[in-house]
């Protein structure tokens, strides 16, 4: 009887973006995480905000819950996203590992969503190795 090494599990990511101007942005991430060894997958609950009532805030809640961490990608508008800064607030409350992706260093960052780290090969390797 041979064993086989079990494939690692893929880390199951929400992202949290201005869905107005930042789809482009999301679906970067998504084609990234199609590659064989991207180490993480997209749970693509992408919910557009028209109005942040209580249904919106049950259904993030219940998707960010399932998810291991959010990844915020924060393009020319993000911190400005009243959709981006509740899914942070549920996110935070959870205690959910936050990850800010800068899709060009010079758009501003959120304060309560940790370091920021460039949207390149590293930006997401500090929480793959966990």
């Amino acid at each position: 009887m041979s064993e086989t090494a079990a494939a690692p599990s893929k880390k199951k990511i929400f992202i949290s973006f201005d869905y107005p101007t930042d789809r482009i942005l999301k679906n970067e991430l998504v084609g990234q995480s199609q590659a064989d060894d991207a180490g993480f997958k997209i749970a693509n609950w992408s919910m557009k905000p028209n109005v942040i009532n209580g249904k919106w805030l049950k259904e993030a809640k219940f998707h960010i819950s399932r998810c291991d961490a959010l990844v915020v990608l924060v393009g020319e508008n993000t911190h400005t996203a009243p959709g981006v800064a509740k899914e942070i607030e549920i996110a935070l409350s959870m205690d959910k590992t936050i990850i800010q992706l800068l899709a060009h260093p010079q758009n501003t960052p959120i304060q309560k969503a940790g370091t920021p780290q460039p949207w390149d090969a590293d930006g997401l390797k500090v929480f793959l190795e966990k």
